[in-house]
């Protein structure tokens, strides 16, 4: 089965063609060629809890169902893990490569079903109770119990999706704040200002990147490190400068991560902007676990650029009508 992400303007190309909008004409092909895909069992689509954010930013009631209901046509529930519960698993990876411990890396699966998986258990779904059916359910078979579940189970996913802004703020909740997103841009901010002051450039930048980032990813380093008995003075004694720049390459998600972080500061025209949090949060995933990518022009471009294809074995697409040949391919694929 061929794992497909959409970033979100690529799920407005095909909601727009759901619905006949004028501006997704040219998405018809795609759309047929993915409900085909999802239909025959050859493709999945799955959504992450950035398409869910970004859904639910939309305060046009009609546009938000729209994307929300394509998102769940498609996608069937098949859901993407969130970055930190990825990351500990590559760690040990990578400190296994290293030092031969762990002898047993943690595992975590990437791919599962619905908000739970989305949100490592966070939120789930209300449980079902029989008893609020019609006679409380008496006389149904099981086999159509399980099918009443399954119903339910499904409606309040769909419903999951097609929450406005309005009644979670209500709920206490916001997506349309930026906090996070300004504080992540300051913080990318500080880290330009310091590689132009220092005049940075080259393999001096990428160094500079990666350290940042070892920062950033410390407490989940050091709590793996405590697991083979290694404190983090030691990990860097080991390891020394160029150790440790190999180690964060180790890491996949860090790697594009990273491979993103430097391409835009290396362009000190282009600023960073609060919706470049959700990006680097999302594609990293995305573009590793996922067989085929679709994203806006620039990630697309910069990918390419940093072999990213050819590392994870990844098709990059940066127009959303090109589906229909990559799901063509995998459908003839599948039937040889």
């Amino acid at each position: 089965m061929l794992r497909v992400y959409l970033d979100q303007n690529k799920w407005i190309d095909l909601a727009r063609a759901a619905t006949g909008h004028k501006q997704g004409e040219r998405f018809a092909g795609a759309l047929a060629a993915a409900r085909a895909a999802v239909a025959s069992g050859t493709a999945s689509f799955p959504l992450d809890i950035y398409r869910h954010l970004e859904t639910a930013k939309r305060a046009n009631d009609r546009s938000r169902t729209d994307v929300a209901d394509l998102i769940h046509e498609l996608s069937r529930q098949h859901a993407l893990a969130r970055p930190h519960a990825l990351l500990p698993a590559e760690i040990d990876r990578a400190l296994q490569g290293i030092f031969g411990f762990p002898k047993n890396p943690r595992s975590v699966d990437a791919f599962g079903l619905g908000i739970g998986h989305i949100t490592g258990g966070d939120v789930t779904l209300p449980p079902f109770n029989p008893s609020e059916l019609p006679n409380s359910g008496v006389g149904l078979a099981a086999s159509d119990l399980a099918k009443v579940e399954s119903t339910f189970k499904d409606l309040v996913e769909r419903e999951l999706l097609r929450v406005g802004p309005n009644p979670l703020k209500a709920a206490g909740f916001d997506p349309s704040n930026s906090e996070l997103a300004k504080r992540y841009v300051e913080h990318e901010n500080t880290i330009a200002a310091s590689i132009r002051e220092k005049n940075l450039t080259g393999e001096m930048l990428e160094l500079a990147v990666r350290a940042s980032d070892l920062g950033d990813i410390q407490p989940a380093v050091t709590e793996a490190l405590e697991r083979i008995d290694m404190t983090w003075a030691g990990f860097l004694e080991a390891l020394g400068p160029s150790g440790v720049v190999s180690f964060v390459d180790d890491l996949p998600t860090r790697y594009v991560t990273n491979l993103m972080r430097s391409a835009k500061l290396r362009q000190n025209q282009q600023k960073w902007e609060p919706n470049d949090f959700n990006d680097i949060l999302a594609l990293p995933v995305a573009v590793v676990y996922c067989d085929v990518v679709v994203t806006e022009k620039q990630w697309a471009q910069r990918f390419r650029q940093g072999k990213v294809e050819q590392r994870f074995n990844t098709t990059v697409l940066n127009d959303t009508a090109d589906l229909v040949e990559v799901l063509a391919s995998a459908a003839s694929q599948l039937t040889e």
